[in-house]
């Protein structure tokens, strides 16, 4: 596993990709985790697994663009667009997104993500 704290993060990305690998990202979760979407927020040992359930009834599939990363000590932040189809059939693309994480022992303690999904009107 990865150790430092842009590789754990873009780890996470890789597994959340692929459909084989998709089960195993809550090892790159502490125990004590907290995760934080727009509207919705998962805390603790099964803060992954509840958030990819959340994230299945979203949307059929969703992609990043990557534009940037900003990583000091154990934060990291990656900024970018969304595209992908929603859980309605309802396309989208070229959604800004922020993503912000704290790294500590290769673990994510925290992950808030920030999106103008519901600008676009595919959330609310």
């Amino acid at each position: 596993m990865a150790s430092n704290p842009r590789a754990v993060v873009e780890e996470l990305f890789d597994r959340m990709a692929d459909e084989e690998c998709r089960e195993t990202v809550g090892e790159l979760f502490a125990e004590d985790a907290v995760i934080q979407f727009p509207g919705e927020r998962f805390e603790g040992a099964d803060a992954a697994e509840e958030m990819l359930t959340w994230l299945d009834a979203q949307y059929e599939w969703a992609r990043k663009e990557f534009d940037r990363w900003i990583v000091t000590g154990s934060d990291v932040v990656c900024l970018g667009t969304l595209y992908g189809i929603d859980s309605g059939g309802q396309s989208f693309e070229d959604v800004r997104y922020v993503d912000v994480y704290e790294v500590v022992d290769a673990r994510i303690e925290r992950m808030d993500i920030y999106n103008d999904l519901a600008l676009g009107g595919i959330a609310e």
